[in-house]
């Protein structure tokens, strides 16, 4: 990598692990709210000339004005995360995309959060196992101690400094061959330059037999994964596509694609699509 990479991750230096998502929600919008952001999203967005960004909040605003003001009585979702219960889940956006009824306003869970509640329970045992939680989020972590509590957990990034272990670069790890039974790793993968090394690095540490339960964002209604010249705003060097799944192939006996929604509720609010990928050593 040349030395002039834009990086956009290393704005992450020395954070909390409340900055990962799914630690805390910002509360069920309402009129005043939805108003000054707007408002923000006028001044800040049109004038600048970030037209997409604008038009995106645009739409955003509005179909949460719908679920939230129009809507606010009913009770179309519950968050499987945290039970709260609600007209929507909330709409967010970046310049890119909407993401259509994304995050719990309690507890700030997102699709994939939801689908793992269940997921998890389902895949892994409640024994006395190990399991390296990579990039933790507060959500999860309830989930597993409250349904699993038997597992022994230990927490790792490479930027947060609140965990168990810190500065660890998943593309060269310091931990000995086959010590973990379990690994959780959400949303990291495609934060990495090299992500055969990250693949490589998780079989390594895996038992015989272990699993690892991996998240990355893409679009799995297509094959080929589009790789970037330099990260994007989130901090992606590549955009998933199911090639991965072969690759994944090269440093696993056996890796099944689940998609989350098809073994969630409805009223959980997780999107078609939104895959995990359970990585057997």
């Amino acid at each position: 990598m040349k030395n002039s990479f834009n990086n956009t991750n290393e704005k992450n230096i020395g954070q909390v692990s409340k900055n990962n998502p799914g630690w805390s929600g910002k509360g069920v919008p309402n009129l005043k709210t939805l108003s000054y952001k707007a408002l923000r999203n006028f001044k800040t967005n049109l004038l600048s000339g970030n037209l997409s960004l604008f038009i995106n909040d645009l739409k955003a605003t509005s179909i949460n004005t719908s679920a939230f003001v129009f809507k606010k009585n009913q009770k179309n979702v519950r968050c499987s995360c945290c039970n709260w219960t609600g007209s929507a889940f909330i709409t967010t956006c970046n310049s890119k995309r909407v993401n259509y009824y994304s995050n719990c306003p309690n507890c700030d869970s997102r699709s994939r959060h939801r689908g793992l509640s269940t997921l998890l329970v389902q895949a892994l045992e409640n024994k006395s196992l190990d399991l390296l939680f990579f990039a933790p989020e507060k959500i999860l972590l309830e989930i597993l101690n409250n349904h699993l509590p038997n597992i022994i957990i230990k927490t790792t990034d490479y930027y947060s400094t609140d965990v168990d272990f810190a500065n660890e670069d998943i593309q060269n790890l310091s931990f000995e061959s086959q010590s973990y039974d379990y690994i959780l790793c959400n949303h990291v993968i495609e934060h990495v330059p090299n992500d055969d090394l990250a693949f490589s690095e998780l079989s390594r540490l895996l038992k015989t037999n272990g699993k690892a339960i991996i998240t990355i964002p893409g679009d799995y209604h297509l094959n080929p994964t589009v790789e970037f010249k330099q990260t994007d705003s989130n901090g992606h060097f590549r955009h998933y596509g199911l090639d991965v799944i072969k690759k994944m192939k090269s440093y696993f006996s056996k890796v099944d694609a689940i998609d989350l929604h098809t073994i969630s509720k409805l009223e959980y609010g997780v999107r078609k699509n939104d895959m995990a990928f359970i990585c057997t050593k």
